[in-house]
């Protein structure tokens, strides 16, 4: 293989002539020297990006875009240069893997060798979050961000971090804690490749599976009240009325001690009570609010209770939320959209309250959370797509880092997408993929993430100027009832 002359070359782009029988395939990692006066030898590493065939002769053209010089001397290279694969330590120069301190397994690339990310750009140390893009069911938007938190857990962190997961894909995340039985010993040599163990999360807790996620009582002294009103976008008047609405139920929820929530002089033990006494008494509840405010906040609450009282539990006894262990299953898949909104809602608030409260005591938390375009929408704002625009905008500080999945990034808050520090893409729509949202993509690429397979991934990230193309493993935890293997 050489240095093609035509078209010219420049010091960002080269092509390669090759000459069957052999081959170049897309991704490939290339580079080839020459003597720079005074400088040296100076070397230029870069990724196919794309290959031509002409016939006759039968041979084809690849184009290679840099993606490292070394020493940084902008000169091009010159035609008839031989450019050779880059393997071991140059492939790791090539793609700027040297330079991360700690590195995080990512998959798998074509040369068969182990992709890496810098972890301080998903620690927070240097940046945070995760955008997953991807057509539903063919993209496996949620079993790659399960690899990447399988594989941050098992790097070393400062402090040992958490992660929340929402699950809204029916029971296939309730067997995280249990080995796939169709695992196969292929599957386990890729894992041993990237250095990690082969099996399932060692610590997972299910909440919401059996029973509700709070009391009556905490659902008043955390100011739950107002996720129940996130459904339409608000206004002021009616975020006014919520606010006075919320800090009314903390003072009634205060004045008596007890597990019990008794308001008015009412024990309360589940919402439609609680519901029926503020809509009995709303002159009282919502005292300087207009009447339109009033009965349009008394419809959207008479209209919540139905979907969000079952997640709220009649007795104090039993477990509430809690965030506890490694992985931390948040089950929704039975749920309204409306009690996924109250739910997510309310996990973030609990978040932020409890980081104010530790502060730098706090460990630092992933929150994976798809169909992210239903809380982060673009064209519309509601508590939670602030609170999530916080996470994205001060998380890196805080220690909650966002890993968000979507069908198109096209519908989520650009400030939400545009943050993530890691970039990635599954199969894409075609229209979807001309996007601006996608022009980290080259053409090229586009055109492959409307191919791509699943467990094939596309990814950017900080430290390396090309996106990479990677395959990550087979899960080794289960993610149905059918895949449990036997003890």
């Amino acid at each position: 293989m050489i240095v093609a002359g035509l078209p010219a070359c420049t010091p960002l782009e080269f092509r390669v002539s090759v000459q069957f029988p052999e081959e170049l395939a897309l991704d490939e990692v290339v580079f080839c020297q020459r003597e720079v006066a005074p400088h040296g030898t100076v070397t230029f590493f870069g990724v196919v990006d794309s290959v031509e065939v002409s016939d006759p002769p039968l041979s084809y053209v690849g184009k290679v875009r840099i993606t490292r010089i070394e020493p940084e001397i902008f000169v091009p290279p010159l035609p008839g240069l031989e450019v050779r694969r880059a393997q071991g330590e140059q492939l790791t120069r090539a793609l700027h893997f040297d330079g991360m301190r700690h590195k995080l397994p990512l998959g798998i690339l074509g040369s068969g060798d182990v992709a890496f990310a810098n972890l301080a750009f998903l620690s927070g140390e240097k940046g945070a979050h995760v955008n997953i893009a991807g057509i539903s069911g063919v993209a496996t938007k949620t079993s790659y961000a399960l690899f990447l938190l399988y594989s941050l857990f098992h790097c070393p962190q400062k402090k040992a971090p958490r992660a929340i997961l929402f699950n809204v894909k029916g029971d296939d995340l309730l067997y995280l804690d249990r080995p796939n039985s169709a695992l196969r010993d292929q599957d386990r040599v890729l894992y041993e490749k990237m250095g990690l163990p082969c099996g399932p999360f060692p610590e997972v807790a299910y909440h919401g599976v059996k029973g509700g996620l709070w009391t009556m009582r905490e659902f008043a002294e955390l100011g739950l009240m107002q996720f129940l009103f996130v459904d339409t976008e608000a206004s002021g008047p009616q975020d006014f009325a919520i606010e006075k609405l919320v800090e009314m139920l903390k003072l009634e929820a205060a004045r008596q001690e007890g597990p019990e929530l008794v308001v008015m002089g009412k024990k309360i033990t589940r919402l439609e009570q609680l519901s029926d006494l503020i809509c009995e008494n709303e002159e009282e509840w919502f005292e300087k609010a207009a009447p339109a405010t009033r009965q349009a906040l008394v419809r959207r609450l008479k209209s919540a209770v139905r979907h969000v009282g079952p997640l709220l539990r009649s007795k104090p006894e039993g477990t509430s939320f809690h965030y506890e262990s490694q992985l931390n299953v948040v089950d929704l898949h039975n749920c309204h959209d409306r009690a996924r909104a109250f739910v997510v809602g309310s996990v973030l608030k609990i978040l932020f309250d409890r980081r104010e409260k530790l502060g730098d005591q706090h460990p630092p938390v992933y929150l994976l959370l798809d169909e992210l375009n239903k809380y982060a929408p673009r064209d519309s704002n509601n508590a939670i797509k602030e609170m999530l625009l916080d996470v994205a905008e001060r998380g890196r500080s805080l220690g909650l880092i966002l890993l968000g999945a979507e069908q198109t990034a096209s519908a989520v808050e650009a400030r939400v997408v545009g943050n993530a520090a890691l970039r990635v893409v599954g199969r894409l729509e075609p229209a979807e993929s001309l996007r601006d949202e996608y022009t980290w993509l080259s053409p090229s690429l586009r055109e492959r993430a409307c191919l791509t397979q699943p467990g094939t991934m596309i990814l950017a990230q900080p430290e390396v100027p090309r996106p990479l193309l990677v395959r990550f493993p087979f899960p080794a935890w289960a993610t149905r009832s059918s895949e449990v293997a036997a003890e």
